[in-house]
């Protein structure tokens, strides 16, 4: 596993896009469904992203 970082603002409507590097890395499509999960400690939290084919 690779580690890749990018950096986004979240803007005034709550959205934060991704860069397009990350996008391609993970094999993100227009309109694809993913997966946010908040994960980590209370201090140092993190936003786990995931890919799905459907929703659950």
């Amino acid at each position: 596993m690779s580690l890749m970082r990018a950096f986004s603002k979240v803007g005034k409507d709550g959205k934060i896009k991704l860069p397009g590097n990350i996008q391609r890395a993970a094999e993100l499509k227009e309109g694809q469904l993913v997966e946010l999960k908040i994960v980590g400690a209370s201090a140092k939290k993190g936003v786990l992203v995931t890919a799905r084919k459907a929703a659950r």
